[in-house]
């Protein structure tokens, strides 16, 4: 593919920062070579109160409006479990990203933690070959840092997860939440995480640039913008991805600003 796709022997970086700008506020940041969105949640210690997001980066110009759905959230219960947010809400009318993002800013805000900063780091795959437009990509590692501390690390072939042995033979998709489920609240959200990361990694090999349009891009329909009767005008936001892969210096510039 041309314009430097698929990019190879780098990796993707993917950094999530979660902090209490006050006891009943929670602001969460995420960005990625294809995404950058905050999330602002408020609460009374039981409930969700209020929830915005920002939208400096995205790929598609009707990400944004993903805003509306995600406030369906006010007035739902905390849970100390970021997975819950599934519970709440209906994951294919929101933006994926925000929405995973919201859920770590609830069990940040349900557990009162300290701040928190995850790293997600993917080594670039090898194209294996093409199935259409989908590529066929060799084994990867995956690497997760939470404040500078390694976490969590697979190695990752087809699909499953091969290494270290706690976790061999683990398949990415299906079984992967009842798995998770079954695990405490922190590995829990350790391998939720680590799992998105390595999904959206695939993207380095793609150059989105080429798609007018999510509904071009033919996938199926996930999220906000993916959804049949907006894909068409989803338009491209072009140049919009980005390249981290040397450094995360520069990530997340707006991680001071509330959403």
């Amino acid at each position: 593919m041309a314009n430097g796709f698929p990019r190879t022997g780098g990796c993707l970086r993917r950094l999530i920062d979660l902090r209490h700008e006050s006891p009943a506020l929670v602001v969460a940041w995420i960005e990625d070579d294809f995404h950058h969105f905050g999330v602002s949640l408020e609460h009374n210690g039981e409930r969700i109160t209020d929830v915005r997001m920002a939208a400096p980066r995205t790929p598609w110009i009707t990400c944004p409006g993903a805003a509306e759905p995600l406030r369906e959230l006010i007035g739902k219960p905390l849970s100390r479990r970021a997975s819950d947010i599934g519970r709440l809400l209906n994951m294919r009318e929101q933006c994926t990203h925000v929405f995973d993002l919201t859920g770590l800013a609830m069990a940040h805000a349900a557990q009162q933690r300290p701040h928190r900063r995850y790293q997600a780091i993917i080594q670039d795959r090898e194209v294996l070959g093409w199935n259409g437009r989908r590529p066929l990509l060799g084994p990867t590692s995956a690497q997760l840092l939470c404040n500078d501390q390694e976490v969590m690390f697979w190695d990752i072939d087809q699909g499953h997860i091969t290494a270290p042995p706690i976790y061999a033979g683990q398949a990415l998709d299906e079984g992967f939440r009842a798995w998770t489920e079954r695990m405490a609240e922190e590995p829990a959200e350790f391998a939720t995480i680590l799992r998105r990361a390595q999904l959206v990694a695939g993207g380095r090999t793609i150059d989105h640039d080429q798609y007018e349009s999510a509904g071009s891009y033919v996938q199926t329909a996930l999220c906000y913008s993916f959804q049949p009767q907006r894909s068409l005008q989803a338009k491209r936001n072009p140049g919009s991805t980005w390249d981290y892969a040397k450094s995360s210096d520069g990530m997340l510039i707006k991680v001071h600003e509330i959403p």
